[in-house]
């Protein structure tokens, strides 16, 4: 996960990161989810099989293109008209 690391101190972000090895098996991220919401910290995803596990209501997962496995997103939370970030 150096590229991650590195990517959120290029973005100029010294805190608190999560990161979720998931295997799509559907287990509750909501509280893990909520949690870093409400402490504004970024929220990964590493998808370990098909498809992520469901994101918290009002919230998605973001497909990182720029990693070159493209099994890694970002939490991303809806706008009012569910068009992404607020």
């Amino acid at each position: 996960m150096q590229w991650l690391s590195a990517s959120l101190i290029n973005a100029g972000y010294m805190g608190k990161a999560h990161i979720i090895w998931d295997k799509g098996d559907e287990k509750d991220w909501e509280k893990v989810q909520l949690t870093a919401m409400m402490r504004v910290e970024p929220m990964f995803l590493y998808r370990c099989g098909e498809r992520p596990s469901k994101a918290a209501d009002g919230c998605y997962w973001r497909l990182m293109g720029e990693h070159p496995s493209l099994r890694v997103y970002q939490l991303e939370v809806e706008d009012l008209h569910g068009n992404g970030e607020l």
